[in-house]
């Protein structure tokens, strides 16, 4: 694809230096193999900068898809292509000589088949003039050589106004140099303050105090109560025993009859009262009469209840031994099988142990 030929020009158009654009503008009339002009098509193309030689270390490249016109001429931007490597916009034009290569796929894609290159001569180094600090300059970036128009910096310092490598523009007449003139307020108690300036007594207005009113004898206060006292928070206290109030909490006033526990008491005791004070009592019927209950001889007692020998059949026809306590139960038969009342325990015995006739039963009791 070597035949292909390659006509390059660089436009001028885009380096005024006043306004200078980190682009340039490049054309190409592109043909094929045959030396046909490559018309209305889509080429690729890619652009590198080399540096110092035709061969030089590539300081930026970029890659474009621009399209050909009737007459075969493709036309872009350097520098606003597709980035593949460097800046173009920190190319030192001062470090020269640089070289443009071009390489061109003429179906459009990345398959560069045909390059060339040629250096870049006065043309691009028109953009160094932007940075450019020779001798022809005056030193400073500002796009002339001209050291009159140089930009300077204004500051303030009290009330003198001051312009870099100029003179000061005394300000006192319109500003007291004293920075901020804002001011902030202050309150203490019913005195309204401004600072540096005035106080305003607001007594008449505000008690003073956050209560939504300005009646300073309504406030809200809060209630304490120590030994005998009531206290309020912001003064004043009651003492309370001369109200014949006995500090204790039941109910009443009468430091006579307060309930106290006895010194010692058993589980499940209760208070009486013995005539003169409260004592501990065991339940009533505690020591009442125990309980008798008949169980088929051999059986075994209720756990608690002692076994009473009988071995002969004193209410029926079989042989029956005695179970009793002295702890005051309750002892009820019913029909074997049956199921005893809430709170009442069975007994199994599955014997005539009542009657003379052959029906079984069993036992339920309640202690107390």
């Amino acid at each position: 694809m070597k035949n292909l030929i390659l006509l390059g020009v660089l436009c001028i158009s885009s380096f005024c230096i006043a306004q200078s654009p980190q682009q340039f503008t490049y054309q190409s009339v592109i043909r094929d193999a045959s030396d046909n002009l490559v018309l209305n098509s889509s080429i690729g193309i890619r652009i590198s900068i080399r540096q110092a030689s035709a061969s030089g270390t590539i300081v930026f490249q970029e890659e474009h898809t621009p399209t050909t016109n009737s007459n075969g001429l493709a036309s872009l931007e350097i520098g606003s292509g597709t980035l593949v490597t460097g800046n173009f916009s920190t190319i030192d034009w001062g470090s020269g000589p640089y070289f443009l290569e071009t390489e061109v796929d003429p179906l459009g894609g990345s398959s560069y088949t045909i390059n060339g290159t040629s250096q870049l001569l006065s043309v691009p180094y028109s953009l160094y003039a932007s940075k450019a600090d020779s001798v022809a300059n005056d030193q400073i970036n500002d796009a002339d050589a001209d050291p009159t128009n140089e930009l300077q910096d204004l500051s303030l310092s009290g009330t003198n106004l001051s312009i870099s490598n100029g003179n000061s523009v005394d300000l006192s007449a319109i500003q007291d140099g004293t920075g901020s003139d804002d001011q902030t307020l202050s309150l203490s108690g019913t005195d309204l303050s401004i600072e540096s300036g005035n106080t305003v007594d607001l007594s008449g207005l505000q008690d003073g105090v956050n209560d939504a009113d300005s009646d300073p004898t309504n406030e809200l206060q809060a209630v304490s109560f120590s030994n005998d006292t009531l206290y309020l928070s912001d003064g004043g206290q009651v003492y309370l025993g001369a109200y014949g109030i006995d500090l204790i909490d039941d109910a009443d006033n009468d430091p006579n009859n307060e309930i106290e526990l006895p010194a010692t008491a058993n589980p499940g005791d209760l208070l009486e009262f013995d005539g003169t004070s409260w004592v501990a009592a065991a339940p009533a019927g505690s020591n009442g009469p125990g309980a008798v209950m008949y169980i088929y001889n051999g059986q075994t007692c209720p756990s608690g209840w002692t076994t009473q020998q009988v071995n002969v059949a004193i209410f029926g026809g079989v042989a029956v031994d005695a179970c009793w306590t002295d702890t005051p139960c309750v002892v009820m038969y019913i029909y074997d099988g049956q199921t005893c009342p809430t709170g009442w325990t069975l007994q199994p015995i599955g014997a005539a142990v009542v009657n003379g006739s052959t029906l079984p039963v069993d036992a339920c009791f309640k202690c107390y």
